[in-house]
């Protein structure tokens, strides 16, 4: 009788106990689940965004350099071209006009004619790539007026020019001042008939398209 008295005891006891600290029984709980879902749940996702922000950082930091880079070579190139004369600017603008004006080449090749006391009888400028799709630039570079790079964005002029009252003498002397003009030309045919005193020659120059 004793025993089960005193386990009585023991039992009220532990429910007095367990019902005056009930509340924060509850709240040992709460937190242990709380504490368990942030370790299984919580934190492995806030992990992986934690690295996608840095991830994204890093990106960014090296499209900045490269952009930060490309800035000071653009200011150096601004800064050396600054340093050019006006003068230069516009002789190399002359060796490769940023246009075809049809009308200013015909003038400029008909006064290098008359310096040298010959006379046109023909002159036709003919734009390359006019109807004849040789200015796609999907043709094949066997195909193209120029084989290097970049040559889809220079367009070529092809001048036609039949001199009259022409001799030997003259033409010899004309043909170094055409080439040394400052226009960039070509001399890519010439024909002489020396009893007819005619000559027919065909040149090429080019622009900036």
């Amino acid at each position: 009788m004793p025993q089960i008295a005193a386990k009585k005891n023991n039992t009220s006891l532990f429910n007095v106990f367990l019902n005056a600290n009930f509340n924060v029984f509850i709240v040992i709980v709460v937190i242990g689940f709380l504490i368990l879902g942030y370790s299984l749940v919580i934190k492995p996702k806030f992990d992986v965004t934690l690295r996608a922000i840095r991830d994204n950082i890093d990106q960014q930091e090296v499209f900045y350099q490269s952009q930060r880079q490309k800035l000071i070579d653009l200011q150096a190139a601004a800064a050396l071209y600054r340093k050019i004369s006006v003068d230069d600017v516009a002789r190399v603008n002359a060796i490769l006009p940023d246009e075809y004006a049809k009308e200013k080449l015909f003038g400029e090749l008909e006064d290098i004619v008359m310096q040298r006391g010959l006379t046109i009888s023909t002159l036709t400028l003919i734009k390359a790539g006019e109807g004849d799709g040789n200015n796609n630039p999907m043709t094949p570079k066997s195909e193209r007026f120029l084989n290097m790079p970049g040559s889809e964005h220079v367009g070529v002029i092809t001048a036609e020019m039949s001199l009259g009252s022409t001799d030997y003498a003259a033409l010899k002397n004309l043909l170094p001042l055409l080439e040394q003009y400052l226009q960039l030309m070509d001399i890519k045919v010439v024909d002489f008939d020396p009893s007819g005193k005619t000559a027919n020659l065909t040149i090429e120059t080019y622009y900036f398209k």
